[in-house]
């Protein structure tokens, strides 16, 4: 297990500032042994590569974030209007995808929109896709060549789900390539220590993306079919119906959150089961 090395992790007890470079090696591969001292020393300090306040005792997160003095959604609208010196205009399109992505909002618009979409998520409509991802699970797996290495990641984890989201959304599965360069460099966007040509390139990925999606949307509104697409449009809650610029932000929110959480907990399933001793045939 790595050690961080005594110059990695500088803390200065008089103003809880931390220094902690977040893409030192060491914490990169085992950050626990940095989050272990961090909770012994202050329940709270300043990131000053991030440039915000943190904190990490259960206590206090619990007690943020059942504080409804506190939220995700900016008052001040996206982007920022309160004037910090930040010109967002190439960020145009990607600030247009973000305001209406739930996960900037708060009740009751987050409500609302969470309500709507749910729609298009119940139980029997999730269980009919159990048989076309098993059925696609054993086929990537059986392209395995026997008795040679697998790079699990671009072989299985990362296929299977942006193939089942193209096919949930009701686009063609061989824009599966696409979909996921567009998700790549919209969420380059939240990685530390991004520059501008970073900012540029989501900013097309999104304009790009949306364009795309809204193609389908209006087809699907000419021409429903069995695909999510449809069900967000025909969604309602108590007459109410998602915009289409909500319909393109949950589209691409589905691509972006539910690809990236299941090709990385695969990896990290396979992996723990395997350091575990599990039986690597299975």
């Amino acid at each position: 297990m790595s050690k961080l090395t005594p110059t990695a992790l500088a803390f200065d007890p008089a103003t809880r500032h931390l220094r902690l470079d977040p893409h030192e090696p060491a914490f990169f591969q085992n950050p626990y042994d940095a989050y272990a001292f961090l909770h012994g020393v202050s329940n709270a300090f300043f990131w000053e590569e991030f440039g915000f306040w943190c904190f990490g005792g259960f206590d206090d997160v619990n007690r943020l974030l059942r504080d409804r003095r506190f939220g995700r959604q900016n008052p001040a609208g996206i982007p920022d209007s309160r004037g910090i010196g930040q010109d967002r205009s190439h960020l145009r399109a990607f600030d247009g995808v973000e305001a209406n992505s739930m996960l900037e909002l708060e009740p009751p618009v987050h409500t609302r929109l969470r309500t709507l979409v749910n729609r298009a998520f119940v139980s029997r409509q999730v269980e009919r896709l159990r048989p076309r991802v098993e059925a696609l699970a054993n086929e990537l797996i059986d392209r395995f060549e026997p008795g040679k290495t697998v790079d699990l990641l671009p072989a299985f984890a990362a296929p299977l789900p942006i193939t089942i989201i193209a096919e949930m959304l009701g686009v063609p599965v061989e824009m599966g390539p696409q979909l996921l360069a567009w998700s790549h460099q919209m969420v380059a966007m939240y990685m530390h220590g991004r520059t501008r040509a970073i900012e540029e390139t989501a900013n097309r990925a999104a304009r790009e993306f949306a364009d795309f999606l809204r193609g389908y949307v209006t087809e699907r509104r000419r021409n429903p079919g069995d695909d999510l697409l449809s069900l967000l449009i025909s969604a309602q809650e108590d007459g109410e119906r998602l915009s289409e610029d909500e319909m393109v932000s949950s589209a691409i929110l589905l691509l972006n959150a539910g690809h990236e959480a299941t090709v990385h907990q695969t990896g990290n399933a396979v992996r723990s089961i395997l350091m575990q001793g599990g039986d690597v045939s299975r």
